[in-house]
């Protein structure tokens, strides 16, 4: 890494739908933390192969098909309505070197000057998916930097991509969720690989000690968001004691409250042998993931709808009154959170 360079001192790698955007929205309010408006950044699994011809980079941005071309415009349309309400010529520079700029490791190390100073990161969920070279990358470009990989219940993680990919509104046809291709949709390469938190930790492992990498359980958001927040603080070495306002609340969180039954028993036969290696590195929470996919796949319920997330379900008070005890605060370093 060159000195004059200013790569980001910690990076969250995922996992999507496991509560990153509370995660960020909470970190954001910190005072001695800085990060980019854009809470998703993509640089080492998108922008990184961007055309270096600036004419073809921004022609296939604007005209261009696919998910991360159609990512690209709809933030560019939200950040301009955003400056047209309230200018900041600082922040238009950013946008202007983020969106128009030609995509580097010196240009994503530049986005992080504003923070020099703070603690400065970003969280782009889609890292979790990053083979090891591209991982090598990120560590030659920042190779002090701490990762933060929040984990949820592979069934809930699921469902809840598929929710947001089927109807914005957080709305789900049924109809359609009973259909086989749906089911198709939980095993395509992307969703599977955004729930091998496992091979995740693997490969991120591979180049950064365990002692730099946090895990947390979006349980723990859901029971214990003070501590939670606080250990993450903690872990940046930034005040710990500080309580920002509404800590406990949900940040556009997209949930019909409900999930359909016969999915929830698809993808408890799906997990359900990573789910066992879950359970053998981390018990707690993933103790209660198993018992989920075990009651489910053996004992099929016979309502359409079960409530979600699943600690709301009669399978959490089950798995209680199996001797678990009361829900534990289970987050920290990969090098604390592994099961004894």
């Amino acid at each position: 890494m060159k000195r004059d360079l200013s790569p980001p001192d910690f990076i969250g790698i995922g996992a999507q739908k496991a509560g990153t955007t509370w995660l960020s929205h909470n970190l954001q309010l910190h005072p001695e933390v800085w990060m980019p408006g854009i809470k998703e950044l993509h640089y080492f699994n998108d922008r990184i192969d961007d055309p270096k011809n600036p004419f073809s980079r921004l022609y296939g941005k604007m005209r261009g098909e696919g998910t991360v071309n159609y990512r690209w415009r709809q933030q560019v349309r939200s950040r301009l309505r955003r400056h047209w309400r309230r200018f900041s010529r600082e922040d238009f520079l950013w946008d202007l070197k983020y969106y128009a700029g030609k995509p580097s490791d010196r240009w994503y190390a530049s986005l992080f000057e504003p923070g020099r100073g703070s603690v400065k990161g970003e969280i782009t969920p889609a890292y979790s998916m990053l083979d090891r070279d591209r991982i090598a990358r990120v560590h030659d470009l920042a190779p002090e930097a701490k990762l933060i990989f929040m984990m949820r219940n592979p069934l809930e993680r699921a469902w809840s991509q598929l929710v947001m990919r089927l109807d914005k509104s957080g709305k789900i046809d049924a109809g359609f969720a009973r259909r086989k291709r749906a089911h198709r949709q939980f095993e395509r390469e992307g969703s599977r690989s955004r729930t091998d938190y496992l091979r995740t930790l693997e490969n991120w492992s591979m180049f950064y000690p365990e002692e730099r990498i946090f895990v947390g359980f979006l349980e723990d958001i859901h029971f214990f968001p003070e501590e939670l927040l606080s250990s993450v603080y903690e872990f940046l070495d930034v005040d710990a004691t500080f309580k920002p306002q509404g800590v406990g609340e949900r940040v556009h969180a997209r949930s019909s409250g409900r999930m359909l039954a016969e999915s929830a028993v698809y993808l408890a036969r799906l997990y359900r042998e990573e789910l066992l290696r879950l359970n053998e590195h981390f018990g707690g929470y993933a103790s209660f993931w198993l018992h989920c996919a075990e009651k489910l796949s053996e004992n099929p319920p016979e309502e359409e709808y079960l409530p979600y997330p699943l600690w709301e379900s009669e399978i959490w008070k089950e798995w209680l009154e199996e001797g678990r005890g009361q829900p534990r605060y289970q987050s920290g370093p990969l090098s604390a959170a592994r099961s004894d």
